[in-house]
């Protein structure tokens, strides 16, 4: 994999490693090997969203999987909770360039994920129970701005067996107050 050359990648800033590594474990998180995409995910994790802290590099983390389902190639369970972690984190006024622009990361990381959560929500009905987890950890901070997200996990919630329906409740009622609140407690 090549870095896009849209981004500034010099200023993008991780935890610990230089942020044009990361290619190298954002191909491991979509692989074929579960052990590497989980050991892939674990570095991501630590480099573009820390224990709730949001680094720059996550940008262009996210371009590489909207990418990928924009292109028809599935995500997989790893990638999906890679972007909860990012959509999860916070650091208010976080700057990148991108050509040559500036973009605040939470909000440009919000958009790009809104922009392929149909797909995400398709690919939840076809996938195990912990690629399912995954996406309900992911979907409720977007039912402010995405009505797909209550009634994927309503229509769920019906269809699903009693397992399924557990983790899928506790989604809908984060997924209701964001849409209710506009944020989570």
């Amino acid at each position: 994999m090549t870095l896009p050359n849209d981004w500034d990648w010099d200023s993008l800033t991780t935890l610990s490693v230089p942020a044009r590594r990361l290619p190298e474990y954002l191909m491991a998180l979509v692989g074929e090997e579960a052990e590497a995409r989980h050991r892939a995910r674990g570095v991501l994790y630590c480099e573009v969203a820390n224990q709730g802290h949001l680094y720059s590099a996550a940008a262009p983390c996210v371009d590489f999987l909207v990418d990928r389902v924009t292109a028809g190639e599935g995500l997989t369970t790893e990638s999906v909770s890679l972007l909860e972690t990012i959509l999860n984190a916070r650091r208010p006024g976080l700057t990148a360039y991108k050509d040559g622009r500036p973009v605040d990361v939470a909000e440009y990381c919000r958009a790009r994920i809104t922009e392929i959560l149909p797909a995400i929500l398709r690919e939840a009905d076809t996938k195990g129970i912990d690629h399912f987890r995954e996406v309900c950890f992911l979907i409720p901070q977007l039912a402010d701005s995405c009505p797909a997200v209550i009634e994927f996990l309503r229509r769920s919630l019906s269809a699903r067996r009693a397992d399924w329906r557990d983790i899928c409740a506790e989604a809908l009622e984060e997924a209701e107050e964001v849409a209710r609140t506009g944020h989570m407690r």
